[in-house]
């Protein structure tokens, strides 16, 4: 079952025990365990330590680390199955759901952190040594230009994509952009598919993804959108993807101007590359919490309707049941009624047969009075002990249950019918 936990609260648990057993409780690994607290900047006791430890032995214990920009604040440990899936849900139900993480530092402070750590963005005033992510494209562009060149019939598929002056200086752009981005540490991304406008980079554990071009300017898979003598001249505009509702304070497009081209705002724009990453997670950290305490809720009152209707259901079993407890007791005094009915009526013929000028020969009566007592028999609940079985729903109760101690066999017991002539029945 996944389990959630504080950075510094995975790193007191890591130098509480050894990896070994503290991943045992896990469900996983010591080897997996290191690697998720080494990608979430947690340090791990060396190779030694709890010897050192247990031999009564100083050890250098490596201090927690501030977290990184875009990095995650709750670590998430193993994995759930749907089968436990349940089990989470009761545990939710129980555990106090702690607030968000706090992230004191506002947002101006943030800027001046991230512009320190960029420094300054040069311009790429060519792309003789560019990012290998940018290499890559030019070395794909090239394959395509030699098949284009080579191929008796030229197809609009394998027409080069970087040879206009515009996406030169589209490329030359992202490759500053990405040079000053991995020299923060981060991790830039080619363009999906074949549109050279859209471009992502690693900011942690954010993904920010941007376009640089035209607002509604997209390249098909089967399609070359722009024509080889596309001047540089044209404008240009970037924009980061953002999801939810932009915060006030982030920017979030950059447009050429004239007297201002996108070259002269890349550090601007590699500043807040970083920044909308890092107010990602935080706006991650704080929906998770939220949609945990929302489900809580949920479930809360998902739970206290289900005990309100187990309670109404089985109070209308237990009304049913007793109605069924009166009609049977009512068929039943009926049954025994009729059954000391016929009885005197068997008694009656046979005094009256006996007075009879012509009466019947005794073998017959003797036949019909046996035959008329026996039905009498069949239908006294007292003779028959039917008075004593429980009812249908009773059984079957008591079969799912599991229990057998009013029932003598594991047969069904079919109550012997109140056989009268009349439903209304009555002396």
């Amino acid at each position: 079952m996944e389990q959630h936990f504080r950075r510094q609260q995975l790193y007191d648990l890591v130098w509480s025990e050894p990896l070994t057993l503290l991943a045992s409780r896990f469900g996983m690994s010591d080897v997996a365990l290191a690697k998720n607290c080494k990608r979430n900047g947690i340090p791990v006791p060396q190779r030694g330590y709890w010897a050192k430890i247990k031999a009564g032995k100083t050890s250098q214990r490596f201090p927690l680390p501030p977290r990184g920009l875009g990095a995650v604040e709750t670590v998430h440990i193993g994995s759930s199955n749907w089968n436990e899936r349940e089990d989470e849900e009761q545990a939710l139900m129980v555990e106090d759901v702690p607030p968000p993480p706090d992230f004191p530092e506002p947002f101006p402070d943030l800027i001046t952190r991230i512009t320190m750590l960029v420094g300054r963005v040069a311009q790429s005033r060519s792309l003789k040594s560019p990012h290998r992510a940018v290499a890559k494209l030019l070395s794909e562009d090239a394959e395509r230009h030699e098949r284009w060149k080579q191929s008796p019939y030229p197809l609009t598929f394998d027409q080069p994509l970087y040879v206009s002056p515009y996406e030169q200086r589209r490329l030359k752009l992202v490759d500053a952009i990405f040079k000053a981005m991995a020299r923060a540490g981060m991790t830039p991304a080619v363009p999906r598919e074949k549109n050279p406008g859209e471009f992502t980079v690693r900011i942690g554990d954010s993904t920010v993804g941007f376009t640089l071009g035209k607002p509604s300017e997209q390249r098909s898979n089967w399609a070359i959108a722009t024509e080889a003598r596309r001047p540089a001249s044209e404008p240009v505009r970037l924009k980061i993807d953002w999801e939810r509702e932009e915060p006030k304070e982030l920017v979030s497009e950059w447009s050429d101007r004239p007297d201002a081209p996108l070259e002269s705002m890349l550090q601007e724009i590699v500043v807040n590359l970083i920044a909308v990453g890092e107010m990602r997670i935080r706006a991650v950290e704080r929906r998770w919490y939220e949609y945990r305490a929302e489900r809580k809720v949920e479930l809360i009152e998902a739970e206290r309707e289900r005990r309100e209707e187990a309670a109404r259901e089985e109070r209308e079993r237990q009304r049913r049941l007793a109605n069924a407890r009166i009609e049977k007791l009512h068929q039943e005094a009926m049954s025994l009624r009729l059954a000391d009915d016929i009885r005197q009526y068997v008694a009656a013929v046979n005094e009256r047969n006996a007075a009879s000028s012509n009466p019947v020969p005794p073998a017959e009566m003797d036949d019909w009075s046996r035959w008329a007592l026996e039905q009498a028999e069949r239908i006294d609940p007292v003779r028959t002990g039917a008075f004593l079985l429980p009812l249908r729903e009773e059984l079957e109760e008591e079969d799912e249950s599991g229990s057998t101690a009013r029932t003598p066999s594991s047969d069904p017991i079919e109550l012997p019918p109140a056989w009268h002539p009349n439903q209304r029945y009555s002396r």
